[in-house]
């Protein structure tokens, strides 16, 4: 399979890879399903890649890992008895859990592909491989393919550096203006300059696709606490203002607003009701 990604999602799973710091489990949620299978063969080719600035690509170990045949990088698959598509906990256990300690057969680690992994793993799944996930070997890294990081289990989400892809329908400069404006409104002390912006998002269409970018740019954040540079303007800004700690309460609450707006949700009462729940989350001691 050859890589195909967008330029700024290419970029930042590049400079994650490089940053010298890769997280030993790592969630991809966003974007299309070929765009996350592309993310998460370059982070596998990253992980085994014994070039200077890795992945290249080229080497055998990288073409190994785009044609699906490196002996260190496991892709697991539904059950064969089960016609669900699911991974039973059985046999996570026999095939993949019990040979997570065995030491690697050609690369320095070993690396776990979950593709879809919120349709492949049920709660149990999750939580057997929970153990391994809180304390993993530094030879053993985990990649999770999902639309969204909250199908999968907080446990699971908590524990893993998670990467939303930017999707290209929603990458318009007006949509990232009012999401660098939101920014500007959160870490402004005067509470105006956030009801001001949130409340030109009267459409429940637009509130959404800004929402989603406002948490692309949070997510860039929580990379770049983690040593991954950023030239985004707006996401240093936010840097400079909140700690951890806040950019991921900021996340769970707009996750919440973006869930809120799926039903029949009054706009206006739910701009108020995010605005004050920003407030409180950035005001907190």
């Amino acid at each position: 399979m050859e890589i195909s990604l967008q330029q700024d999602n290419e970029k930042a799973v590049l400079e994650l890879i490089r940053s010298g710091r890769l997280p030993h489990t790592i969630i991809l949620e966003g974007g299309e399903k070929d765009e996350r299978d592309s993310a998460a063969l370059l982070l596998a080719a990253g992980a085994v890649c014994r070039e200077a600035n890795p992945p290249c690509l080229s080497c055998n170990p990288c073409r190994k890992v785009l044609d699906g045949i490196h002996p260190d990088v496991f892709r697991p698959e539904p059950s064969k008895n089960l016609k669900s598509g699911i991974l039973s906990l059985k046999d996570l256990r026999d095939s993949y859990l019990s040979q997570m300690s065995v030491r690697p057969n050609e690369a320095d680690c070993k690396v776990y592909l979950f593709s879809d992994a919120d349709k492949l793993l049920r709660e149990d799944s999750q939580n057997a491989l929970l153990k391994t996930i809180e304390e993993p070997p530094q030879s053993l890294y985990f990649i999770f393919t999902v639309q969204s990081a909250k199908s999968l289990l907080l446990t699971v989400r908590s524990r893993a550096h998670v990467m939303t892809l930017h999707r290209e329908d929603i990458r318009d400069e007006d949509t990232e203006a009012t999401a660098a404006q939101l920014i500007d409104g959160i870490v402004s002390l005067y509470e105006y300059d956030l009801l001001h912006t949130l409340y030109t998002l009267s459409d429940k269409a637009r509130l959404e696709e800004t929402l989603c970018v406002f948490t692309e740019k949070l997510r860039q954040a929580l990379s770049f606490y983690s040593g991954v540079m950023t030239d985004d303007p707006s996401v240093k800004k936010l840097t400079r203002k909140l700690d951890r700690r806040r950019v991921i309460a900021l996340i769970e609450i707009t996750n919440e607003a973006v869930n809120r707006l799926k039903t029949n949700v009054d706009i206006q009462l739910l701009t108020t009701w995010l605005s004050s729940q920003y407030r409180r989350i950035t005001w907190q001691k």
